[in-house]
């Protein structure tokens, strides 16, 4: 990444400027100390090819220690919602095929975009018709808690405290929740 920021445009390298100048923080995680690396306001070395490893441990800690996710949009927005059999595919509805929810409302799966949907779980394990399905969203859940921080750091270098302070800092300038306009929109 450190190489590709070099090719950045003026026009954006101004924009990252002005943005440094209004408070924005600037992080850069790279092997070599490259020219962004050092007008960073962190420098973040890292063994060459281990940053998806980094990038799977900080979103492990910071959805399951941390629990610091957008609840609504995943809820709204995302598959999350979507029941998943033991098999790994969705729960289907069997007169139109939509993936189910668990309507926490109604006690019931639901398709999807049932009209009469009430308040669908995003988290959960939900017996229908002697199945045990889970949300999306739960599913993910488990599957990150293999890239633990111990691990990571090992693997890429990076120590533990920088990664949590990293995955902290990252989460709050998120502002999760927040309404942000940009251009009028």
């Amino acid at each position: 990444l450190g190489h590709l920021a070099e090719t950045i445009p003026l026009h954006t390298a101004a924009e990252m400027a002005e943005a440094r100048r209004q408070g924005s923080k600037l992080v850069v995680i790279d092997p070599f100390c490259t020219n962004p690396a050092a007008k960073a306001d962190q420098w973040i070395p890292i063994k060459p090819g281990t940053d998806g490893a980094m990038a799977l441990a900080m979103l492990n800690f910071m959805i399951n220690d941390l629990g610091i996710y957008d609840r609504d949009f995943l809820t709204r927005r995302t598959n999350s919602i979507y029941l998943i059999k033991p098999d790994g595919h969705y729960l289907r509805d069997a007169a139109t095929n939509k993936p189910m929810v668990w309507d926490q409302t109604a006690g019931a799966a639901k398709p999807f975009n049932a009209e009469d949907l009430g308040n669908p779980a995003l988290e959960g394990t939900f017996e229908i018709d002697g199945v045990a399905c889970q949300t999306a969203f739960n599913a993910l859940k488990d599957h990150l808690k293999q890239f633990d921080m111990a691990s990571a750091s090992e693997f890429t270098t990076v120590p533990v405290e920088i990664m949590k302070a990293l995955t902290k800092e990252f989460a709050e300038a998120a502002q999760i929740g927040a309404t942000v306009e940009v251009n009028g929109e």
